[in-house]
């Protein structure tokens, strides 16, 4: 639910199909955008504009009005490269904290006996129309922000403000470990962590999954602000 709009992704054999629906409206709308390989998986709306994370990375900006409108940009990210681990991308979330825009990504480093786990953040620094593409910059804290992920993608990425008002830490990702003792885990942004249990517990953190799996609730008593 974008403000005052639902839309609803449907697969066809000929392609996929969103249909929206505006509140007091009768009927639907059906869309077929024009946009190859397009796969919609989380939705945020931040400053009056809706952002959308597709398949295979895509980063999308989508509009309502006065027509749905759908442009695809080219993700262009601002790192440090490390030249002695091989990286690869395994899982990205759209998150917006506060007035700012996230992209968080979970990365692992493959070494000769050891596998690193990392979670990375970026925020949307620019985005060119003609060359279609959105400039990314890196991240080194979140400050007063913790952010929740799931293990099913489609699950929203949730922030939280002033996390240590329940006993929480800032600057942390938070994600389900399965664990009867402790159902859930914590790493630090930017952190290396190359422990055999908590490289388990983010293996599948993020896939899609034919049911929903474990996700977060926010309580009402806790407003993403902090307020």
């Amino acid at each position: 639910m974008m403000g005052s709009t639902l839309l609803i992704r449907s697969a066809a054999l000929s392609g996929a199909y969103l249909f929206q629906w505006r509140i007091g409206s009768d009927s639907w709308l059906e869309h077929y955008p024009k946009v190859n390989f397009l796969k919609i998986e989380q939705v945020v709306a931040l400053k009056g504009k809706t952002y959308a994370l597709g398949s295979f990375g895509s980063f999308c900006i989508v509009q309502f009005l006065p027509s749905l409108l759908i442009q695809k940009f080219e993700v262009i990210l601002e790192e440090d490269k490390t030249k002695d681990l091989y990286w690869t991308n395994k899982k990205t979330w759209l998150v917006a904290c506060g007035d700012v825009l996230l992209l968080i990504k979970l990365e692992a480093a493959r070494k000769t006996f050891s596998e690193v786990i990392q979670f990375k953040a970026f925020k949307l620094e620019s985005l060119d129309a003609a060359t279609k593409k959105a400039r990314w910059v890196k991240v080194d804290r979140l400050d007063n922000w913790a952010i929740f992920v799931s293990a099913d993608v489609r699950c929203e990425a949730l922030p939280c403000m002033n996390p240590e008002r329940w006993g929480g830490r800032s600057n942390h990702i938070y994600f389900p470990s399965y664990q009867p003792e402790q159902p859930w885990a914590a790493v630090q942004l930017w952190q290396k962590r190359n422990d055999p249990s908590t490289r388990s517990q983010l293996e599948d953190t993020g896939n899609r999954y034919r049911r929903l799996e474990s996700t977060w609730v926010l309580p009402g008593m806790f407003s993403r602000s902090g307020r």
